[in-house]
């Protein structure tokens, strides 16, 4: 009854003075679009408008366009880690090369599809754990080649390509040793950093640059135009200039942008260094300020204690893909841990429901397998791209999520190396492993 008074009433003003009803009409039309512009831009937050704004983004499924591609590729193990390719016009980017050495003929086997001149021009190591780069560091082998078919006897990807440019993190551990200070020589080669820095140096001596990303923060350096309309811009951090008691706060964090499309990738960035992410791209200036991103890679392959509102709440990304081995008890048996977790969906399904995982771990099989496999977000400038290697089945609606499992105080198992609890074990409780938000 109230509605139709209203447009009674409407019809009314605008018999009596049709010009001051236009008028008003335009006035109105004019502040919906101006707040509307300003939301976009991040000046003003618009909390009932972000789950839509995001969930109706013009994503293609099965679509791979070639100006611009995001690769999150499977890494050939059951186990958690980070190696992204991304294609910029004729300009290659690696970021990260986890999981374990073995990963790196997995990773090079896969970019060799796109990349085919063996050239990276830019190489990103994010920070100092082995999921993120094991892979730069490869396999000794004494036949190993590099892409020119020369014998470099390591399978590492510093070994394997042409490297331009090495940008990686300030601190290598919890103390804070400055890693650009650091030498293999000095490290040694028994652990596997101490390797990472023997690859870096090879690299730089075959003609690598090497900056750290505060060394670009320092030079006014960390906005790169890459080709023609597409930019990366590796984000200020707090911790690329301070000290923290957890390594995944140094993150080299990095945002690509195509026009006015943009994707955002954070490491294995944790809650404080989200906050400070956060703190700092205030929105008090457009430099200052975080857009809505068409792409989030999930912070620490979908851990709880990343992908917090305070980042979320500013970029309210349409796609996230999670990196991650789904169900694997690599680092515990803890079902409320394992990646990716209940804490990180409650999170990310209140911006949107295109949430993607590369690896699953068949229970049954107990091996690794495909999830979505390799997934692939890209862009001609103008409309966003998804495709994947296996399906694109969204995570909410995959049989891992959904499917029912016995745990006993709140774990899968007793310990990694014990089989998984069944129905018949003492103490169970059977639960659905995942739950999508209402």
């Amino acid at each position: 009854m109230a509605k139709k008074k209203v447009k009674k009433q409407l019809k009314k003003a605008a018999k009596k003075n049709p010009k001051l009803f236009l008028a008003l009409v335009v006035i109105v039309a004019l502040a919906v679009v101006a707040v509307f512009v300003l939301y976009r831009m991040g000046y003003i937050s618009l909390p009932f408008l972000q789950q839509s704004a995001a969930q109706t983004e013009n994503a293609v499924e099965g679509v791979t366009y070639d100006d611009f591609s995001i690769h999150f590729m499977e890494l050939g193990n059951e186990f958690a880690g980070d190696s992204v390719y991304i294609k910029a016009g004729d300009v290659d980017i690696l970021v990260d090369a986890g999981s374990r050495g073995d990963s790196a003929t997995t990773i090079e086997e896969y970019v060799n599809k796109y990349c085919t001149d063996g050239v990276l021009e830019y190489v990103i190591s994010t920070h100092a754990h082995q999921d993120h780069i094991a892979g730069f560091v490869g396999k000794t082998d004494s036949k190993a080649k590099n892409f020119k078919n020369e014998t470099v006897g390591k399978t590492g990807i510093f070994y394997y390509y042409d490297v331009k440019n090495i940008i990686d993190f300030t601190y290598s551990d919890a103390s804070g040793t400055l890693n650009k200070e650091q030498k293999s020589s000095e490290v040694g080669t028994s652990s596997l950093y101490g390797r990472y820095l023997a690859a870096r140096e090879y690299a730089i001596s075959k003609g690598a640059n090497y900056y750290t990303a505060k060394d670009l923060w320092d030079n006014d350096s960390h906005k790169i135009s890459l080709t023609g309309d597409i930019t990366m811009d590796v984000l200020y951090n707090y911790y690329y200039f301070n000290k923290s008691s957890d390594v995944n706060n140094y993150s080299v964090c990095t945002l690509f942008s195509y026009n006015d499309k943009h994707y955002l990738l954070t490491g294995d960035l944790e809650k404080d260094g989200e906050e400070k992410l956060a703190e700092y791209y205030n929105g008090t200036t457009a430099e200052k300020t975080l857009p809505h991103v068409e792409l989030f890679k999930a912070g620490h392959h979908g851990s709880k204690t990343s992908s917090n509102d305070c980042l979320l709440s500013k970029i309210t990304p349409g796609i996230c893909v999670a990196c991650c081995c789904a169900g694997s008890t690599e680092y515990t048996v803890n079902n409320d841990n394992i990646f990716p977790t209940q804490d990180f969906i409650n999170r990310i399904a209140k911006y949107t429901e295109k949430v993607y995982v590369t690896t699953l771990y068949d229970q049954a099989e107990g091996k690794n397998v495909s999830m979505n496999g390799n997934v692939i977000i890209s862009s001609n400038g103008t409309d966003v791209g998804i495709s994947a290697t296996n399906n694109l089945t969204l995570l909410k609606d995959t049989t891992w999520f959904n499917e029912e499992i016995y745990v006993k105080d709140g774990k899968v198992k007793a310990k990694q190396s014990d089989p998984f609890y069944k129905e018949t074990d003492e103490g169970v409780v059977k639960i659905k492993r995942r739950v999508w938000p209402s």
